[in-house]
């Protein structure tokens, strides 16, 4: 029987959260840099950039449910190689890259890699952690994906500007490629269901569909941060638009802990509201922004936002389901969340278009508040789920 005292910081965990951190270090390198390459090189507008963004997590959609089937069926470790490999792969090709449509291309086949990565992880993550500390232990996980965007942005703009595109890309091919060297020092007995006959539930979990909902509309506002961010504060006259990544992320290093262990002690229930309305003022502040002081504080109230919300609800998700279930349950919550990167990107890179990015953002602070009304007429209604162990 699991207790609160067990050991968190095991061999196994510390090589999970040093294979996510070389990953999305990887894939932040692209964060600031991408939208830049589409521009300059490929001569492409907001649209492109935006549907360049977004296909990846569009595509990471179609393969989360299938990930997350074959991850608690053969087995974790095995499929998250490939994946990872994959993934590198990926990250040298864009060295090929001549054209949009070969971007396009290369981001859909990214994209699956992306998929059975991201979700592969975090099964692994909630495999090892004390079910008693799941809250905190899911959140020091996060803190990986929170360093990686502490580093990866700024160092992937240094990289662009003194060196150019091919040692950029090949940089994120050798740290993703370490991310894969860190996943063979994981060793532990995977829980994996029975055959069974396949229906629709052997990818997806009912469960968390309410869940999964609520982080789509998060993460849809997420969308217009991550892809286009960047070209806003060049038109605010910020310096290094980059900085918004690092103040997210150095907020998110401190918020994350604290979200995690309070909702381990208490619940959702009054952290929760704290967490929506921080993503929405986000939003107000970058409408109001002339520059770099509201600029930064978004990106302290996002960090705020994000660092509650998004552990919180992924927490509340594995404590739903059986341990042979995890990999369904995050198929299906990374499932939402890339949708909503997705069609946030393509979807506000279109309106950015017709109202300016400074209305979209405003835009932003009202769609921010729906998932904030869903939870609290539905989730903490809820009784309360005892944690599935190990």
């Amino acid at each position: 029987m699991d207790h609160p005292g067990a050991p968190l910081w095991t061999r196994n965990f510390l090589f999970i959260c040093l294979v996510n951190l070389m990953t999305f270090t990887s894939f932040y390198f692209l964060l600031p840099t991408l939208p830049i390459f589409i521009a300059d090189n490929l001569k492409g507008d907001e649209s492109a950039v935006g549907f360049n963004i977004g296909v990846l997590s569009l595509t990471a959609v179609l393969v989360r449910p299938l990930a997350g089937y074959l991850l608690d069926s053969a087995g974790r470790k095995k499929i998250l190689i490939v994946a990872l490999a994959a993934f590198a792969l990926a990250m040298a090709a864009y060295n090929l890259v001549t054209s949009l449509a070969l971007l396009f291309a290369l981001r859909v086949l990214q994209g699956l890699a992306w998929g059975f990565a991201t979700t592969g992880a975090g099964t692994i993550a909630a495999d090892v952690v004390p079910p008693a500390r799941r809250g905190e232990g899911m959140g020091y996980y996060g803190l990986s994906n929170t360093l990686a965007m502490a580093l990866g942005p700024s160092l992937g703009i240094f990289v662009l500007y003194s060196a150019g595109y091919t040692p950029l890309f090949t940089a994120c091919a050798v740290i993703a490629a370490g991310g894969l060297a860190a996943l063979l020092g994981i060793s532990y007995r995977e829980s994996t269901s029975a055959k069974t006959k396949l229906s629709w539930e052997s990818f997806l979990e009912p469960k968390v569909f309410s869940l999964s909902l609520i982080l789509f509309f998060i993460a849809l506002v997420y969308g217009g941060v991550v892809s286009f961010i960047t070209l806003y504060g060049q038109e605010l006259g910020v310096k290094n638009a980059g900085t918004y990544f690092l103040v997210y992320a150095l907020t998110l290093l401190v918020v994350r802990p604290y979200a995690g262990r309070q909702f381990d002690r208490s619940g959702p229930g009054l952290i929760m509201a704290a967490g929506f309305l921080a993503v929405s003022l986000a939003f107000v502040l970058l409408f109001l922004a002339r520059g770099n002081l509201l600029f930064i504080m978004s990106a302290v109230s996002m960090g705020i936002g994000f660092g509650i919300v998004h552990p919180t609800i992924l927490a509340m998700a594995i404590n739903r389901v059986a341990p042979y279930r995890r990999g369904a349950a995050n198929g299906t919550i990374f499932s939402a969340f890339d949708l909503g990167i997705g069609l946030g990107a393509i979807l506000l890179g279109m309106l950015s278009k017709k109202v300016g990015l400074p209305y979209m953002y405003l835009s932003c602070c009202f769609i921010a508040l729906i998932p904030l009304v869903m939870f609290y007429l539905r989730e903490v209604r809820e009784p309360k789920v005892s944690r599935q162990e190990s």
